[in-house]
């Protein structure tokens, strides 16, 4: 019995001590953390892009237009742009805790971004003249109806376009992509998807 007793008294002194050290092991050396706070700094002093352009502002004083639930659109040196969603486009685009959205990500470097009407249901839309000449914009329909970004890439088949400009006359607004040789090319018949 005294031997039994002595066994079982020496496995939970192993046990003691092996949890013991264990639980000391889990804890940081005071290297660990000073090493963890350099690095933390070292990721914020990283250089952030600058920015290009802002349009604020895209909701108010909207007179004939739908409201689009774009706070922000930013576009970086980088060629990227953030877009800063509220209320049902937030919540349908937003799935952690970011701010932002970067709807063009997959579609290249954009040289230029836009908020455009087009057709005569008051809508707009948000462009993108990318840097390679094509032309990428969120879908307007699915964007005023359904609060969601879907991009189509590639807008009217060409690699040549400088510009996109605002037209409209009596019964509705339209856009004209400007190409390098100074072609008008309607947009709004390709945004129709």
């Amino acid at each position: 019995m005294k031997k039994t007793l002595t066994i079982i008294l020496a496995m939970l002194m192993i046990l003691t001590v092996s949890v013991c050290m264990t639980a000391c092991g889990d804890k940081d050396e005071p290297g660990e953390e000073a090493s963890d706070q350099q690095e933390t700094e070292q990721q914020d002093a990283e250089p952030q892009p600058e920015v290009v352009s802002t349009i604020d502002g895209i909701d108010d004083d909207l007179g004939p237009f739908e409201p689009l639930q774009i706070q922000s659109i930013t576009l970086y040196e980088d060629g990227t742009v953030a877009l800063v969603p509220i209320e049902d486009l937030k919540k349908n685009e937003i799935k952690d805790d970011s701010e932002a959205i970067y709807p063009f990500a997959e579609s290249g470097k954009v040289k230029e971004v836009y908020v455009v009407p087009f057709g005569n249901a008051g809508y707009r839309t948000v462009m993108a003249l990318m840097e390679d000449g094509t032309i990428s914009a969120v879908n307007g329909t699915a964007l005023v109806e359904d609060h969601i970004i879907a991009v189509m890439d590639g807008v009217a088949g060409r690699d040549n376009f400088t510009a996109i400009e605002e037209r409209s006359d009596e019964s509705a607004h339209y856009l004209v992509g400007i190409t390098e040789d100074g072609e008008e090319v309607d947009l709004d018949y390709s945004l129709n998807f």
